[in-house]
């Protein structure tokens, strides 16, 4: 079918639009492309070959895209110019061995650049022939037949064909098919896009120039929008970080920044993970922002921009952040404003958590003695982690005892709720807090007061304390019989909200029955026991405070700040048992061994859903578990098993259909068969 003159129009324009979009799309990449400067490996060239082989695929199908607006030939001879340069740039780095050594270590062994260059210019030689005598068929064929079975033979001998020759194809590809269309369109007729027509000599000269300097201006554009979709809320482990009094980098970047607009990564929006994967739905939130730079310390120029690129870390519009961040390493990165900010390892954060940060860096420096410097933060409402960052409320006044090698020294907090003492000789310290009665210190119990620290030679030292209110729910927990009951106790917020962290919502009792659950706010709450339902440790259904199946029947308990409530006491009917035996076979009969049987009980979150269902027994070699049901309530039971799959490199869970039905109409032997892959 023969194409109108509209329909190569369209498709050439197709052709250019393609070829500038991934043109700029590799530019960008350039840009980002960290540089490994002072890099004293062996092989840090192969990082270089990398970083300019991206460059080229940019340049070239930009250039050769304009080109192909008024000249077809010299756009597709453009293409199949850089063809081997680029290839080589881009295969050779990647092209190698795991080598192991005696020991057990490993390196990665490419071909040395001389072979590489060697073996990729015999590769396109036979094509290279041809397209120079193409005027001469049968000489044509003669050398591209003669070149390539020289190929074929130097090929088959080398170790590097397999790693290095598919690579080479790879990247061609690309270039070639580019390259063949603009040379091909040419030589069947197809018009130019733009028809050349007499231009001034200035316009010559402001043509390439203004063309330049848009495709720059592009490249700019797309380089943020990478960097800010490439955004990551990963962070490695590392301990925590001093309060900064220096750069760490000449790349490190200390200032605070209004949030204006927020954005979500491609990893946020397409891979679960991030903020989607945590349940974060509010649109005022993303993982990279862009702010405007309220007060610098180091790493901004005075003179720069007061917009920054953001990224790695959690943004609210309308918020202020104080950034403890470097800025990006690549070729192009490292000149624009974009600073990673750091989920970990960093001091990043909002600036009413940052007073101590600020204190520091606003003040003078000590240069004799140790420092010691800290907060003490009252008691607020829980937002969760990845809620609007509250307003913070800190003691003034607050009084501590801190006693080491200097003896004993009372010190209060200022307006800002900060303590500070300077000039303190090294070693070992103690800070005592005085916490008034219906509150307690520390998130956790080691966070609390006292807290020791030790202290070097003119170092600085951050202490903080966080006060919590102290609401107490305590009560005991015995069976109809009047004997101690040693069962899961649980408390939840009767609002549905998420109860904080430092609150141990979920504990058994004591030995002697009792429980205490403390550190809770003030709030509304629930208590229940034994929220998975029963187990052979305790044969006991779920209960919800004080006799209630349901939580809508259970008694809601209004919690004070600091209040202690007692005698929220339980008495739990210990329930008959029975036993069942459940065999657990693949669709073709075959046993399955080591594979958990669950059970579910009614009123339990487990029944509803399965996945997180609690209770199970193992299957033995014959397929076969012995599970123990309680009570006459009504019950689901399925079995599972996961197997490593090659295909997906990931492990695949295989369920059973679930068996339902009251306990005491449950078969004494149940065969569960694997042959779903939901539960």
């Amino acid at each position: 079918m023969r194409l109108s003159s509209i329909g190569k129009s369209r498709l050439s324009w197709l052709a250019v639009v393609l070829g500038v979009f991934l043109g700029l799309f590799e530019l960008a990449v350039f840009g980002t492309d960290w540089a490994p400067f002072g890099d004293r490996s062996s092989g840090w060239f192969l990082t270089w070959f990398t970083i300019a082989g991206t460059g080229l695929i940019g340049l070239t199908f930009i250039t050769g895209s304009i080109v192909a607006l008024r000249n077809r030939k010299s756009a597709g001879t453009i293409f199949l110019v850089f063809i081997p340069v680029a290839a080589y740039l881009l295969a050779d780095p990647t092209a190698g061995f795991l080598v192991w050594h005696a020991d057990g270590g490993g390196y990665w062994e490419t071909p040395l650049p001389s072979t590489g260059i060697g073996l990729t210019a015999l590769f396109f030689a036979p094509f290279l022939l041809f397209i120079l005598t193409r005027r001469h068929k049968k000489r044509a064929v003669y050398l591209f037949t003669v070149a390539a079975s020289v190929v074929v033979i130097v090929f088959s001998r080398s170790r590097w064909t397999a790693v290095l020759l598919p690579r080479l194809v790879g990247w061609s590809a690309p270039f070639l098919l580019f390259g063949l269309f603009w040379l091909g369109t040419h030589k069947l007729g197809w018009p130019s896009l733009l028809r050349p027509r007499p231009r001034a000599m200035s316009r010559r000269i402001s043509g390439p120039v203004i063309t330049c300097l848009a495709v720059f201006c592009l490249d700019i554009v797309l380089t943020l929008g990478l960097s800010a979709l490439g955004s990551s809320l990963f962070s490695g482990d590392c301990i925590g970080k001093r309060p900064i009094t220096h750069p760490e980098s000449p790349s490190h970047a200390v200032f605070t920044a209004r949030i204006v607009f927020v954005g979500r990564s491609i990893e946020a929006l397409t891979r679960g993970t991030g903020l989607r994967s945590l349940g974060v739905q509010e649109r005022s939130v993303g993982d990279w922002a862009v702010g405007v730079v309220q007060e610098r310390f180091w790493g901004l120029p005075s003179w720069g921009p007061h917009l920054v690129l953001l990224t790695n870390f959690i943004y609210w519009k309308g918020e202020t952040y104080f950034i403890d961040g470097a800025r990006a390493n690549g070729l192009l990165t490292r000149v624009l404003p974009i600073v990673e900010a750091r989920i970990g390892c960093s001091r990043s954060r909002p600036v009413q958590d940052a007073i101590v940060d600020l204190r520091v860096l606003r003040g003078s420096q000590r240069a004799n003695g140790a420092r010691l410097i800290g907060y003490v933060r009252r008691p607020e409402v829980f937002t969760g982690v990845f809620g609007r960052p509250p307003a913070r409320t800190y003691a003034t006044g607050a009084r501590i005892e801190v006693t080491g090698t200097a003896g004993t020294i009372t010190i209060t907090t200022d307006q800002t709720g900060i303590y500070q003492l300077d000039g303190l000789p090294p070693g070992d310290y103690t800070l005592q807090l005085s916490v008034p009665d219906n509150q307690v210190g520390g998130f956790f119990e080691s966070e609390g007061s006292p807290a020791k620290v030790h202290l070097n030679n003119d170092a600085l030292v951050e202490s903080n304390f966080d006060l919590f209110w102290n609401g107490r729910i305590e009560g005991r927990v015995q069976d109809d019989s009047g004997k101690r009951a040693h069962v899961w106790v649980m408390l939840i917020n009767a609002d549905g909200k998420q109860l904080p962290g430092n609150v141990q919502f979920f504990l058994q009792t004591n030995l002697n029955g009792t429980y205490l659950i403390n550190k809770i706010p003030a709030g509304r709450y629930r208590v229940l026991v034994d929220p998975n339902g029963p187990n052979d440790e305790w044969p006991y259904d779920i209960q919800y405070y004080p006799s209630a199946l349901r939580p809508e029947d259970a008694k809601v308990l209004q919690l004070d700040q600091g209040q202690e409530i007692k005698g929220v006491d339980f008495t739990v009917r210990r329930l008959a048992e029975r036993e069942v035996q459940v065999r657990i076979t693949w669709p073709n009969g075959s046993p399955v061994t080591n594979a958990p049987v669950y059970v579910a009980y009614e009123h339990t979150k487990e029944y509803e859903s399965l996945r997180d269902a609690s209770d199970w027994k193992n299957t033995d070699q014959n397929g076969l578990a012995v599970i123990h049901l309680h009570g006459n309530s009504r019950v689901r039971l399925f079995g599972e098993q996961s197997l490593y799959n090659e295909k997906t490199k990931s492990q695949q869970s295989y369920y059973s259909h679930p068996v339902e039905s009251d306990v005491g109409k449950v078969p004494d032997k149940i065969d569960l068969v694997l042959n779903s892959p939901t539960p």
